[in-house]
């Protein structure tokens, strides 16, 4: 992979999962004919509401990662960055189990990740109008990811429950 673009996917982390799962996606459509609901449900929970949360997690938890993520987010110390990696930690192991356990379970999942995400995405804007916080990782992409994708989940499960 060209340098360029490997430091890009690096610096877009989840922008990266969100490829990861496009691309699993598409060959489990188109090579094993399955319903795209279900392959971008799918590939969605496990990748991005499980593996990237895991990641995520690690990046909340962990010094001196946890230091990177709080200059990102424009944040001082916070004891709540461990609970909000707990959180992390904890819809990724429930997006990861998505992988093997179906049904009402990937309903539980998407309900519960997607109110997450949503309600990140609220956190952000307030901190934006509030405090004017314009850090990459409070007003940039993530920002827009937290709003949009969980809309996008609760429709491919409402497409997949009804398909």
């Amino acid at each position: 992979m060209p340098k360029k673009i490997a430091q890009f996917l690096s610096d877009n982390w989840l922008l990266s999962f969100m490829i990861a799962a496009i691309v699993l996606a598409l060959v489990d459509i188109f090579a094993h004919e399955k319903k795209p609901a279900e392959s971008f449900l799918l590939y969605f929970l496990f990748i991005i509401y499980g593996l990237a949360n895991i990641n995520a997690f690690i990046w909340h938890w962990s010094e001196p990662l946890a230091k990177k993520v709080r200059a990102g987010l424009g944040w001082k110390f916070s004891p709540f960055q461990k609970e909000v990696a707990a959180a992390d930690g904890a819809f990724g192991i429930l997006g990861v189990l998505c992988y093997w356990i179906r049904g009402d379970f990937w309903t539980a999942t998407v309900i519960g990740c997607s109110f997450m995400y949503f309600m990140m995405g609220v956190g952000h804007i307030l901190s934006l109008r509030r405090n004017g916080n314009k850090s990459v990782l409070n007003a940039g992409s993530v920002l827009y990811f937290d709003i949009i994708f969980p809309v996008v989940m609760v429709f491919l499960l409402i497409l997949w429950k009804s398909g």
